[in-house]
Order: structure tokens, then C-alpha cells, then sequence
């Protein structure tokens, strides 16, 4: 049977800036008049719409708040029916400080062979598959203390449209906060872009600016050329100077131009052209 075995992960993050994302897209439905007609009681809705959607995406691992907790389904043993519901108890010894925004979900496999166990994982810190990693948002975020226990139930139940309804129940034991949210594991928003995921705010614990030309690779002014992993930057010299090594792929090509010098004098307009007011026969004397 392939896959063999599948592990489903989940564990806590923080994320303010999906957070926002998300529930700022309701403040359309809060204008009290919208071509005179009042959407704002609609608003409730919308940001309850807008949570039902899992996230899928990618992110820095360091937004992970405490280490995951492993469901298992052994797919020589299961039945067709225990994949009806699924039901996952978590309980996260947390690692750090702060809000606690949602769960993230990942999955592995394990394809068990005659000779050999193949992997393949969908996890955050493996390079990126087509499935990348999917987030649960909380409408109302939890606050939670490094030692704290957050401890809660996902559960899963399979539905008409070959997919799953979730429902999120967590709770933090020491202050008895509580927040719970239900998903349409059918209608996701596809919130992946291709570029790097960015760090969490407080990820830096010295300057970022200093470690760029502090960097050991070091970094050239003169050519805008990166080294030691730096990005690359515009050389502001040789923009000044008229290199033509400089090319701006935003602009529209004017084809083969012959470079002219001109003098600052030669800018002048004739006197003519002051006493009448008008510069329509300005000349500009070319330099050879």
C-alpha cells in the first residue's frame, strides 16, 4: 500500500500580518453607504467568510510557537471509514511568548518498500512541494506565556464535496482563554507567491544594515555587484557617469542613439527668444 504511512503535523504560530490580511478584507462590508445602500451589517459575515478559508502558503519556522504534534494513520490497517472523521487532541508545551494566531498543518508519508522506506514530506523546513503547508487562522487570537500548555481538539469530518469541514477548539490551561473557529477545507485562499517566506518580527538580534557591510564576503560599491550573498544594487556612480552598462527594463528602447556632448553654455536661449518670451527657437550648439 503507498503511501504506507502518513503523518499529519500541527503546531501553533503567530503571524500578525496575515491576521490583518485577513480581516481587514472585510472593512469593504463596513461602509454604511455604498452607492446609498448600508453594507455594514453584513460585515459579521464577511469576516467570518474570510476565516473559514485555510491559507495555503509557506513560512519561516520561526514563527512556530511550540513543537508539533504528530497524528498518524497506517493505511495498511485503516478503514475507509476511520478517514470519515478524524479526530486529533493536541496539547503544545509552548516555547515562546505572544499571540497565538492559529495552527499550521503539514503532512509526511512514508512509502514502505521491499528494500527500502522512501520519505517524502511536506514540512516547512523541507524544500517547497506543490501542497506547501496550510494555516488555520483563530478569529480571536490567544495570548500565551513561554511554559504555558495550550491544549484544544481539531477535528476533521469528511463531507459531500470530497473534502473536509475543521473544526478548531483551543484553550490555554493556565488563564482559561478559549477560542474556537470552523474551516472549508474545500474553499482555500491560495495565498502562496513563490519568494521566500519572510522572518518574524524580533527574528534579528544585531543590525541588519551592519551585517551587510560587515558582511565576510564583503561588497563592491563601484561594480553594484553582490558577494557573499548579498543582493544586488544599483552602482549610483556609473548611473551618474552615463555608463552604458546601466539598462532599465521598465523604460521603452529608443534604438541606437550616437552619444552627444553639450556644453552647459550651449543650453542658453537666444536673446531673441527671452525679449518675446517664447523658447520655440532655442538653439543648442552640439559639441564635436
Amino acid at each position: 500500500m503507498f503511501p504506507t504511512i502518513g503523518d499529519v503535523h500541527l503546531a501553533p504560530f503567530t503571524d500578525e500580518q496575515l491576521y490583518m490580511e485577513q480581516f481587514t478584507k472585510a472593512n469593504f462590508w463596513y461602509q454604511p453607504s455604498f452607492h446609498g445602500v448600508d453594507l455594514s451589517a453584513l460585515r459579521g459575515a464577511a469576516v467570518d467568510e474570510y476565516f473559514k478559508q485555510p491559507v495555503v502558503d509557506t513560512f519561516d519556522i520561526r514563527i512556530l510557537m511550540a513543537k508539533s504534534v504528530k497524528y498518524t494513520v497506517n493505511f495498511l490497517d485503516a478503514k475507509e471509514t476511520d478517514l470519515h472523521r478524524i479526530e486529533i487532541p493536541f496539547s503544545f508545551h509552548m516555547l515562546h511568548s505572544g499571540l497565538v494566531h492559529g495552527l499550521a498543518f503539514w503532512f509526511d508519508v512514508a512509502f514502505i518498500g521491499s528494500i527500502m522506506t522512501v520519505w517524502l514530506s511536506t514540512s516547512p523546513t523541507e524544500p517547497l512541494t506543490h501542497w506547501y503547508q496550510v494555516r488555520c487562522l483563530l478569529q480571536s487570537p490567544l495570548f500565551t506565556k513561554a511554559g504555558d500548555t495550550l491544549s484544544g481538539t481539531v477535528l476533521l469530518i469528511a463531507n459531500k464535496r470530497q473534502s473536509y469541514d475543521i473544526s478548531i477548539v483551543a484553550q490555554v490551561d493556565q488563564t482559561g482563554s478559549k477560542s474556537s473557529n470552523l474551516l472549508d477545507l474545500k474553499n482555500p485562499f491560495f495565498r502562496y507567491t513563490g519568494s521566500t517566506p519572510s522572518p518574524p518580527p524580533g527574528s534579528h538580534y544585531s543590525s541588519p544594515s551592519e551585517n551587510m557591510w560587515n558582511t565576510s564576503g564583503g561588497y563592491s560599491m563601484n561594480t553594484g555587484m553582490a558577494m557573499g550573498g548579498m543582493p544586488t544594487a544599483y552602482d549610483l556612480s556609473s548611473v551618474i557617469a552615463g555608463s552604458s552598462g546601466i539598462s532599465h527594463s521598465n523604460l521603452i528602447p529608443l534604438g541606437e542613439q550616437q552619444a552627444v556632448a553639450c556644453s552647459p553654455a550651449s543650453l542658453r536661449p537666444e536673446p531673441q527668444d527671452l525679449r518675446h518670451g517664447t523658447s520655440s527657437n532655442t538653439t543648442i550648439s552640439i559639441l564635436s
